[in-house]
């Protein structure tokens, strides 16, 4: 009875979770910040997942007084993104095999999205040039590509169907344009060698709901 049971998942699931962001912009000081989510996802099968996902938070870096050009900000961000992650067992064949069913968790994912940047705290004045004011906007919206990186431990319900997810993840967010960090000074004067970006580390849990399905080989390893 175990060994059909352990076939079926759940269509369906709603999360929510927080984690520490740090923003790689143009500023050399990089600061942690904190960052929630909420998202909705559809199970295409125990392994492969399609999320859409809202995340408020923050970003941040520099400090007039420490960096060299005296900028520094604080961008509170909304973002809505869409993404896939892909589990190792969708493709590897765990049965009977302790290590690969540890591994079977493992993910990689992306996904695009866009975010929305406005600064609650930005620079905008030179404290080493006096009449300089830093070019950039208060408040933008740009695409953005997502990666993503992680592992999911399931835990199952009284059917031996995965009820509930907790997923640990790394993400990182490349975001196309100068919004980020509320700057947008001429190259001559400021070099910039790579896309604005920020990291998330993040950890979330994910309730599982709907009509049973069967997957093609067991979901759960009974000991």
């Amino acid at each position: 009875m175990f060994a059909q049971l352990s076939y079926n998942y759940l269509g369906y699931s709603v999360g929510a979770g927080f984690g520490v962001t740090r923003a790689d912009a143009d500023l050399r000081e990089h600061l942690n910040k904190g960052a929630a989510f909420v998202n909705f996802n559809y199970n295409f099968s125990p392994f492969t997942t399609g999320t859409a996902e809202l995340q408020v938070g923050q970003l941040g870096g520099g400090h007039p007084n420490t960096d060299k050009d005296t900028r520094a900000f604080v961008n509170t961000y909304q973002a809505a993104i869409i993404y896939a992650d892909f589990q190792a067992g969708e493709v590897i064949d765990y049965r009977d095999r302790t290590l690969l069913n540890i591994l079977k968790n493992f993910y990689v994912g992306t996904g695009f999205g866009f975010i929305h940047n406005q600064m609650s705290f930005v620079q905008r004045s030179s404290l080493n040039n006096a009449g300089y004011v830093f070019p950039g906007r208060d408040n933008s919206l740009e695409a953005m590509l997502v990666l993503r990186t992680g592992y999911e431990f399931k835990f199952y319900n009284q059917y031996h169907e995965p009820g509930v997810r907790l997923d640990v993840g790394f993400e990182e967010n490349l975001a196309y344009g100068e919004g980020l960090d509320g700057y947008n000074d001429p190259p001559t004067m400021f070099k910039n060698n790579h896309v604005d970006r920020f990291a998330f580390v993040h950890i979330g849990l994910k309730y599982s709901f709907g009509i049973p399905i069967s997957f093609r080989k067991p979901i759960r390893r009974f000991y």
